[in-house]
C-alpha cells in the first residue's frame, strides 16, 4: 500500500511450504537515527530536519490507513545517499490497519500481551486492550523519539522499564509525567557528552531546549491523547515553525490544568 521514499519497500511476501511466513524487503544501508545523529554530531536544527522527514513518512502511512505501533530508533534507519542523509522507516510487523479488511486477514494480537516497545509506547497502547488505538499513538511514539534526539535519553530509561513487571510498566507509562527535555538534558549522567554531540555545552543545550522545543515535545507526549497533536503533520508543522522562528501552536499548560494533574496524582 505504501509508496514513499522514507518507507522501506516490501517486494514480496508469502508462506513457505513448511508454513513459515516470510517477506522480502528493500535492503536499507543505515544505522538507527539516534546513532546517526550522534556519529555525525548533528546540531539540534539538523536533527529536527531529519525528524521532520520521518514525520512525513509516517504521515504517508497514516493516510494509507496504517498505524506503525513500534516506532523507535532501531526501526528508523538513516544512511547517506548522494551526499545527503536519508531516513527510512522499517518493520511494520505489528502495524495495525485502521480498516477492518487488513486487520482481519493479516493481524493477530493476543489479548493480555504487551505489543510494542515499552520505552516508546503510548499510554493507550500500554492498556493492552488493542481495541482503541489510533494514529495519535504514533504521534506519542514520535514524541519520545524527538525527546531523545533533543535531550539524549527517552523520558523513561529502557533499563529502568526492563527491571519492572508488566503492571508497573503500565503504571509508569500511563501515570508518570516525564521531565521536560531541557531538564532531562542536565540531569542524565552523560549530560556533558550529550551536549558535545550537539555541538553545544550543557548550559547552551538547556537554554536552546527551553521554550518551544520543550512545549512541542511535551504536547506530543500528553497522556490524554485529545491534548496531543491530532496528526503527525501537525507535529512536523510546529517544528517547522520553530525552525523558521515563527510562533508555535504548542505552549505551556495552563495553571488550572497543572493543578488538576497534581490533584489526580495526590488524591488524598
Amino acid at each position: 500500500l505504501m509508496q514513499h521514499s522514507g518507507i522501506a519497500k516490501i517486494f514480496d511476501a508469502g508462506i513457505s511450504e513448511n508454513g513459515r511466513s516470510w517477506f522480502a524487503m528493500e535492503y536499507v544501508d543505515g544505522v538507527p537515527i539516534t546513532e546517526f545523529c550522534d556519529t555525525h554530531r548533528l546540531s539540534l536544527a539538523e536533527r529536527i530536519d531529519l525528524f521532520i522527514e520521518v514525520c512525513e513518512a509516517i504521515q504517508h502511512a497514516h493516510q494509507k490507513g496504517i498505524i506503525h505501533r513500534d516506532l523507535k530508533p532501531s526501526n528508523i534507519l538513516v544512511g547517506m545517499a548522494e551526499g545527503k542523509s536519508l531516513a527510512k522507516v522499517i518493520d511494520f510487523g505489528i502495524a495495525k490497519a485502521t480498516g477492518g479488511r487488513l486487520t482481519e486477514k493479516t493481524i493477530f494480537t493476543s489479548r493480555g500481551m504487551l505489543i510494542g516497545t515499552p520505552a516508546y509506547m503510548s499510554p493507550e497502547q500500554a492498556e493492552m486492550s488493542g481495541i482503541d488505538i489510533d494514529t495519535r499513538s504514533d504521534v506519542y511514539s514520535l514524541g519520545i523519539l524527538l525527546y531523545e534526539l533533543l535531550s539524549g535519553e527517552p523520558p523513561f530509561h529502557p533499563q529502568r522499564l526492563r527491571e519492572m513487571g508488566y503492571a508497573e510498566i503500565q503504571r509508569v507509562i500511563r501515570e508518570e509525567e516525564p521531565p521536560r527535555p531541557s531538564t532531562k538534558s542536565t540531569t542524565i549522567k552523560a549530560s556533558k557528552k550529550v551536549a558535545e554531540l550537539r555541538c553545544l555545552d550543557a548550559n547552551a543545550l538547556r537554554k536552546q531546549l527551553g521554550g518551544d522545543l520543550d512545549w512541542i515535545a511535551m504536547k506530543a507526549l500528553e497522556k490524554n491523547r485529545s491534548r496531543r497533536y491530532a496528526t503527525v503533520q501537525e507535529l512536523a508543522t510546529d517544528l517547522g515553525r520553530h525552525l523558521a522562528d515563527e510562533p508555535v501552536e504548542a505552549g505551556p499548560p495552563s495553571a488550572s490544568y497543572r493543578f488538576a494533574k497534581f490533584v489526580r496524582r495526590n488524591r488524598v
